[in-house]
């Protein structure tokens, strides 16, 4: 349950000079890396899991942009889950972080030829460069997801996100598919009504005792068009 759209939408962010961090924690999806688009089903009751990741972006002739993401979440019962993540990014010399709870409840479960339905809500804290932390956005998604084929999941995300450092709210949406194996491949379209979408791809593969590794390449069709690198871990427990 990484948050592998809150570092991509960091990073278009970071490149302008980082205006406003709250994208990086409302308005993003949650899911297993190395998906971007959220799922419909939760973690089991009483398991936890931790997730770390270390990205790289750059904007087309500007430095590049460093950051990092931590989240922890843990399976509620009742098909609900919560999560706590803290993000930065450090760009020309500025650095900014943000803070955020998430919860994830699903309404039908996926299984098989059932198309599972669920939502995602969530409330961001960010601490802007040379500023104190200060509560800054909400968020609420619709989240699906289906097997389209053996071992091939669809899923689909639309929501409404609110900044409330720039008093504007945003409309989400994102389209993924992965495979189930052992060693996954992902991809994604995604983005906002306020810019440009974003695809990514990635790579993620199982180790031993709940450890799990994974690697992402994203494009935003924005100009200067903005790439992104990420690299992950997960520990299931």
């Amino acid at each position: 349950m990484r948050d592998p759209l809150a570092l991509v939408l960091a990073f278009a962010l970071a490149v302008a000079l980082l205006p406003g961090l709250a994208l990086m924690t409302s308005g993003s999806a949650h899911a297993d890396a190395p998906l971007v688009s959220e799922t419909a089903d939760v973690i089991g009751a009483g398991d936890c899991q931790v997730e770390a990741a270390l990205a790289k972006g750059r904007a087309s002739n500007t430095p590049a942009s460093h950051g990092w993401d931590l989240l922890a979440s843990c399976g509620l019962g009742r098909d609900s889950q919560a999560a706590l993540g803290l993000s930065g990014v450090r760009s020309d010399g500025s650095t900014a972080r943000a803070a955020r709870a998430v919860g994830k409840t699903t309404l039908v479960a996926p299984a098989g030829d059932v198309t599972g339905w669920g939502l995602r809500y969530g409330f961001a804290f960010e601490q802007a460069p040379g500023v104190g932390w200060r509560s800054e956005g909400l968020e609420l998604m619709g989240v699906m997801t289906r097997e389209v084929a053996s071992g091939l999941l669809l899923h689909a995300n639309v929501g409404h996100s609110y900044s409330r450092s720039t008093g504007q709210g945003s409309t989400l949406w994102a389209l993924g598919i992965e495979t189930t194996a052992d060693t996954t491949v992902a991809a994604d379209l995604f983005g906002d009504d306020r810019s440009r979408p974003w695809v990514s791809a990635g790579v993620g593969t199982k180790l031993a005792r709940g450890l799990s590794i994974n690697a992402s390449f994203a494009v935003q069709f924005e100009q200067p068009r903005v790439r992104l690198f990420t690299l992950g871990a997960k520990l299931t427990f």
